[in-house]
Formats: structure tokens, sequence, C-alpha cells
């Protein structure tokens, strides 16, 4: 009697340590999978931001760059022909390419450390210098008071890129630049048929602007071509 009963009892053990263990060994393998797919989503996470942070280095790069040549090229052109002339202000001229390249340097130095930062109210005062010294009648409405802190660097970003591309992009003799509550508005004449709509520079304008809620849109109406930012409303008031 015994017997049979130790049979039975002992069926029942077998197949709990048996399941136990399959359990065991399914909650391991489980286990392994998840720490692997984890492994692997860190892993594509950390591509992901290196790639994030490439771009922004190379769309940082563009601005900082394409701007210092351009206000370098148009300055130096400028001296050029003063001192063909015979004009003194020609030294005064240089010595401006001087200093551009230098802040440039200081610029790209800050990109670099990642804590660079710009201005609206110099941009805008630098926007005029170099597009009248381009020759470029330029009419600038409204000031960088008028945009929330929150905005006016975005906005900064779009004077000094609609800039850069009327010195690179047109043969502009006239140009507007207007800040307002929401928004800043480029419009130059002198458009070339092959005016920049997605370039390297407008993509990452078009990027900055969106981190802050914004759209930027380009209208081209023969030569005439407009650069428009629009932000969100805030606390000031709108147009």
């Amino acid at each position: 009697v015994l017997g049979l009963l130790a049979g039975p009892e002992s069926g029942v053990s077998v197949g709990i340590v048996a399941g136990f263990m399959g359990l065991t060994v399914y909650m391991s393998v489980w286990l392994l999978r998840m720490v692997t797919e984890l492994d692997e989503a860190r892993g594509a996470a950390a591509a992901l931001s290196v790639a994030e942070e490439r771009l922004r280095f190379s769309r940082d790069l563009h601005d900082v760059v394409g701007r210092a040549l351009s206000a370098i090229a148009v300055k130096s052109e400028l001296a050029a022909t003063l001192s063909r002339r015979g004009d003194d202000r020609a030294a005064a001229q240089m010595d401006e390419v001087r200093e551009l390249a230098q802040d440039s340097l200081d610029e790209a130095r800050e990109l670099v450390r990642g804590y660079r930062s710009i201005a609206l109210a110099s941009e805008l005062a630098g926007a005029q210098s170099l597009l009248e010294a381009a020759g470029i009648s330029t009419a600038i409405r409204g000031s960088a008071d008028q945009l929330p802190v929150e905005l006016a660097e975005a906005a900064a970003w779009v004077v000094r890129e609609g800039v850069t591309n009327i010195l690179r992009h047109s043969s502009a003799e006239n140009c507007s630049i207007e800040v307002f509550a929401d928004g800043v508005v480029i419009a130059n004449d002198g458009a070339r048929i092959a005016e920049p709509n997605n370039g390297t520079g407008l993509n990452g304008l078009r990027e900055r602007v969106g981190a802050v809620g914004g759209t930027v849109e380009t209208v081209q109406d023969e030569d005439r071509f407009t650069l428009t930012a629009h932000f969100p409303s805030r606390t000031k008031e709108s147009r």
C-alpha cells in the first residue's frame, strides 16, 4: 500500500519540479531576450543622438561659416574698390574684415563648445551695415523689443539666414526687414531664378523656428523674394 501511495506522490513531485524548472528556463530566456532588446534599443538611441548632434553641428556650421564668408567677401570687395580709387577708407574696411574673421573664429569655437547664441538687436544692426556695404538699400521696421525673449533668438537666426541668402543668391538693390510681435518678414528684389527654397540653410532655419512652434515660408514673385517666419502668439500683442 505504501508503495502504491508513494508512486503517485512521487510522480506529482517530479511533475511540480519539472514544471518549475521549465518555468525558470522560460523566464530566463525571456529575461535574456528583454535585456538584449533593451541593449539594442539603447544602442539605437545612442546612434540617433549622434546623428542628431551631427546634423545640429552641420547646420550651425553652415550658418556661422556662410554668414562669415559672405560678410568677408562683401567687405573685401569694397576695400579693393576703395583701394583702387586711392580712398583712405580702404584701410578701415580691411580692419573690419579682420574683425569679422576674428569674430567668426570666436563663434566657431563657441559652436564646438555648444554655448553659442545670438542676439536679435545685434543681428538687425549687423544686417543693415552689411547689406548697405554691399550697395543694397535696407529699411528696417520694428525692433527686437517687439518679440518675447523666448522667440528673439530664433528671429535672430531668421535675419542671419535671410541676409546670407540675399548676399549669396541675389543681385538685390533694395531690401526690407520687418519685425513684428509674431514674426519676421525679409523681402528683397533682384531674386534669381535659382533662388533657393529648400537649401541647407533654409531647412536648418525651418528646424530652428519649428523648435519654438513657428513656421517658415518663402515666396518668389518674379524678381522679388520674401522670407516670412511666423511665431506662435505669446503674451505680447500680435501685429
